[in-house]
């Protein structure tokens, strides 16, 4: 039985995890853009993280006469490990808060985001290995269960 449920926890990962070009770690959504979004941000109030604002880059342009496909960036903080990470090295503050990007393509919705792990080599980062672990473990939870959701 705990086997059947590992097999099916991969085969989910697998057949929604998407790419990981150009540093985005990319899941798919079967939920629209603004049920995805809202669903992140239920997720990060529920989790007890700092929920900023959601960017709506769609109804920007629009407002502009000009259109894209909905296109939102969802921006929170979990402020422990935040804090945890500026104290290691300040420069990363330029990095936060976390971001995570929602979008259509094609028809399909995609929730992605930038692995925090990726800041070690950008900012040369030492003994920061831990925070950036859980930042981005903290990062694919929300993202899975975002589209585990859906």
């Amino acid at each position: 039985m705990k086997r059947h449920k590992s097999i099916a926890l991969l085969l989910l990962v697998f057949s929604t995890f998407v790419s990981t070009a150009q540093n985005l770690t990319i899941y798919r959504s079967s939920l629209s853009v603004e049920k995805t979004e809202a669903k992140l941000v239920e997720l990060i109030k529920e989790s007890e993280l700092v929920y900023f604002e959601t960017v709506f880059h769609d109804e920007i342009a629009s407002k502009r006469d000009l259109e894209i496909p909905p296109t939102r960036v969802v921006i929170f903080e979990d402020p422990e490990l935040v804090t945890r990470l500026i104290k290691c090295n300040q420069t990363t503050a330029l990095e936060m808060p976390l971001k995570m990007l929602i979008w259509e393509e094609n028809d399909d919705v995609y929730v992605g985001f930038v692995d925090p792990k990726l800041m070690s080599k950008r900012f040369l980062l030492e003994g920061c290995d831990d925070v950036l672990d859980e930042l981005a473990r903290l990062m694919v939870k929300l993202a899975s269960n975002v589209i585990r959701s859906s």
